[in-house]
């Protein structure tokens, strides 16, 4: 990605002209989408339309929001003070509540989530947590955010690629905010981001790492146990293998995480996926509508953790093992 000085000029400015002409043309969209809903009789175009209107619309908003803050803040002298900080996790809130909310009203999703009673218990509390979750579309990534902040009121550090900053809206408030914005092929650089995050966690902080590093597709799951095998990693690949429904974890970045937890609890999150993948094209032909989105969580509490990072990296994949079963044992839809 190009450097902030550069990048986040021009994203501002694409977006803020996108975002402001979508909303000003969105009758006439919307008005198009219901004309062919009506025509065909296919509900994929208009609840693609409301999803591209609340995403300008949400997108917009917080970003004269992030300058408005900016300018209160003394032109960003105080941007880090105790008072800008809780009003850029309320921002991210509404933001992230919003867009979940946009998106379960156009597609017709519900969101049934399966807690276990102490894994309730310890995101209810204070005390800072990892949360180490399956991955298998961004729109799944968004309910679970915001299930942590609606449900628990965490204040959920994200561990995310840094292709995902061409969004100007999560590239400002993660430069705000105790974020971890990693570039995957730097591995030592990622490593350490990811520590810092942890040992930045206040009260309620939630660490949120994906460790399959990347959504789940049957292709990226047979590349991914190609590349154990290249690496002589045949022990993890024949694990990796007996687990259909998942990715393998690539245990570099949880390992980071372990080693600066202190004595945080770990939440393991399963769910079954929305079938949005990763590709704009398998959005448009598997758009999931009327799906349910299963959601299990699990507590591993933080004396139960194994030390060393041997110990660990089998840990986590008798975890992803249990993952996979649980999924197997779900409804699809």
């Amino acid at each position: 990605m190009p450097p902030v000085s550069i990048r986040r000029p021009a994203t501002v400015t694409v977006w803020l002209i996108l975002s402001a002409a979508c909303l000003i043309v969105s009758p006439l969209l919307l008005g198009l989408a219901w004309a062919i809903r009506a025509v065909t009789g296919s509900r994929r175009p208009l609840a693609l339309a409301r999803l591209i209107v609340a995403y300008c619309g949400y997108e917009l908003a917080t970003l004269v929001a992030c300058g408005a803050l900016w300018l209160a803040a003394g032109c960003g002298v105080l941007i880090g003070s105790r008072r800008f900080q809780l009003a850029h996790w309320r921002l991210l809130g509404w933001y992230v509540a919003g867009l979940a909310t946009s998106a379960r009203r156009a597609l017709e999703i519900d969101v049934a989530p399966e807690i276990a009673s102490d894994a309730a218990t310890a995101l209810e509390a204070e005390r800072p947590a990892i949360v180490l979750s399956r991955h298998a579309g961004p729109g799944d990534t968004l309910f679970i955010i915001d299930e942590l902040m609606s449900r628990f009121r965490r204040r959920p550090s994200v561990v995310f690629k840094e292709a995902i900053t061409i969004d100007p809206s999560i590239d400002i408030l993660a430069h705000r905010l105790p974020q971890a914005t990693i570039d995957p092929a730097d591995r030592e650089g990622s490593e350490e981001q990811i520590g810092q995050a942890v040992a930045r966690l206040g009260p309620r902080g939630a660490l949120l790492l994906f460790p399959e590093g990347g959504n789940f597709t049957p292709e990226r799951r047979r590349s991914a146990l190609d590349r154990l095998r290249r690496k002589g990693r045949r022990r993890s690949a024949d694990q990796a293998e007996s687990m259909p429904n998942v990715m393998p974890p690539q245990p570099s970045g949880a390992l980071a995480a372990l080693r600066a937890r202190g004595a945080a609890d770990v939440v393991f999150i399963a769910h079954t996926g929305l079938g949005l993948a990763a590709y704009p094209t398998q959005l448009w032909r598997d758009m999931p509508i009327g799906r349910t989105l299963h959601v299990r969580m699990w507590l591993e509490p933080s004396d139960r953790v194994p030390d060393t990072p041997e110990e660990q990296v089998e840990w986590l994949y008798g975890w992803w093992k249990r993952i996979d079963a649980w999924i197997e044992s779900r409804p699809s839809g």
